[in-house]
């Protein structure tokens, strides 16, 4: 097994080689987000652009609040829209309040008995970056906080 020279930084503890169930892929970044959102917003506060493919979120790994539209996450995966366009749920739009950019990686990890990418969860923060996320929560205590993971970053 040949080791990729790779870069890691921010509050974010990505797999490491040894990590027996994820395998590092060298075709593009990850990029780790902290965002803030409200569902009722008046109007869009700060836009987030995303690069790459949306791989999720870390509440959708526990409850599926991505819309089941079929479209719709091909849409995401393909970068054909943008993220204040997506959908979380009941096909409601949301206003992003915040974001964060609060980690990277130079490699793509994906699951390895399964074709599905890695995705951050707040298990995967440093401690600082817990510390972030609760400021985060703190700092904007009516909206909900999202963990956004982006791979495949040219």
């Amino acid at each position: 097994m040949e080791l990729i020279d790779y870069e890691i930084t921010g509050f974010v503890e990505f797999p490491h080689h040894s990590a027996k169930s994820i395998k590092t892929i060298d075709s593009g970044r990850t990029n780790i987000y902290i965002i803030a959102y409200d569902e009722n917003a008046e109007q869009m506060i700060q836009m987030l652009k995303p690069v790459g493919c949306f791989c999720g979120d870390d509440m959708s790994l526990r409850q599926n609040p991505i819309s089941d539209s079929e479209q719709l996450i091909e849409q995401l995966k393909n970068n054909d829209v943008e993220l204040k366009d997506f959908y979380f749920r009941d096909g409601k739009s949301f206003n992003i309040i915040s974001n964060v950019l609060i980690g990277w990686s130079s490699l793509t990890y994906e699951y390895l008995y399964r074709n599905d990418p890695w995705c951050c969860t707040f298990r995967d923060l440093t401690n600082e970056g817990k510390k972030l996320y609760y400021s985060m929560k703190k700092l904007h205590n009516n909206s909900e906080i999202r963990i956004l993971t982006f791979n495949n970053i040219k």
